[in-house]
């Protein structure tokens, strides 16, 4: 498995983020932009508009809230689409970086497909992920992170306002004031708007402060996210192992939560002996 360079360790632990380059070859942006495009069309997971719910909440909808391919569309759960979803939760180099930086204790928690669309009038926001109360949770420089994610661009955002994910580095290792009245937006003294080509790949973990820019661009902005977590923490996407586990290899079983045997106390807790050799695909 692929190893983070010195620079890329120094860089994740100051900036809370990696950059790699050219992780999707031409053909692979393609198929998935256009997977994304069918997607919408069907029914599936879509965040909530119901007021009394939390935010984060969603529901089963029959289709996007908009069915234009450039218009706006978060769905969550994307495995049941197609096998290249499943293939894609441990695919390299990416996942070979994931266990490099959070060990081999790991689970997927949750896939999802935003497209932001050209809207100068949407002001961008930022903010943490995993809710309230981890939002307080942060661990040491020399910690693995409780739970981090995989974006992988599908469109070009080589400029700035094009929907950048905007960052504030070093966010993932001292608290931003979020109470009262202060908000931070993209556009808060410290953030930075990160530009990249389509099939570039941003790591960053659940601490760091992050979030869309305005879209100026006059195109939309596809992207896809896989969030890993420690094996410990409640998956997002599902309570229990899910149906499409019988279609992954024994390396993704593990990860969408199938430890080998039937739930115990202490599951997930204390892990199987065998966890290092799965998780680092060993013959």
């Amino acid at each position: 498995m692929e190893t983070l360079t010195a620079a890329q360790r120094s860089q994740w632990q100051t900036d809370g983020y990696l950059h790699i380059e050219g992780v999707f070859d031409a053909e692979q942006v393609r198929f998935f932009s256009d997977e994304m495009d069918r997607i919408r069309q069907i029914p599936g997971w879509e965040p909530h508009r119901d007021p009394e719910l939390p935010i984060g909440h969603y529901a089963w909808k029959d289709h996007a809230d908009n069915l234009d391919p450039g218009g706006f569309m978060d769905r969550r759960d994307l495995l049941t689409y197609h096998q290249a979803f499943i293939d894609l939760i441990d695919a390299s180099p990416v996942f070979d970086y994931i266990v490099d930086i959070m060990g081999h204790n790991i689970l997927l928690s949750m896939t999802q497909a935003i497209v932001r669309p050209a809207d100068p009038k949407f002001p961008g926001y930022t903010h943490t992920d995993g809710g309230e109360s981890l939002r307080l949770t942060r661990v040491g420089e020399a910690s693995p992170p409780i739970a981090m994610k995989a974006m992988y661009l599908l469109t070009d955002v080589t400029e700035e306002n094009s929907g950048n994910l905007t960052v504030f580095p070093g966010s993932h290792m001292r608290q931003i004031p979020y109470e009262g009245d202060r908000t931070m937006t993209p556009y808060s003294a410290g953030s930075a708007q990160l530009l990249g080509k389509a099939g570039d790949v941003y790591l960053f973990p659940h601490a760091l402060w992050h979030g869309p820019s305005r879209n100026e661009s006059g195109n939309p902005r596809k992207v896809l996210l896989y969030n890993y977590c420690q094996l410990w923490v409640r998956c997002y996407d599902f309570g229990a192992i899910p149906d499409v586990a019988q279609r992954a290899t024994p390396r993704q079983r593990r990860l969408l939560g199938d430890l080998g045997y039937d739930f115990r106390p202490g599951s997930y807790f204390y892990v199987p002996n065998d966890q290092a050799e799965v998780i680092r695909d060993v013959a």
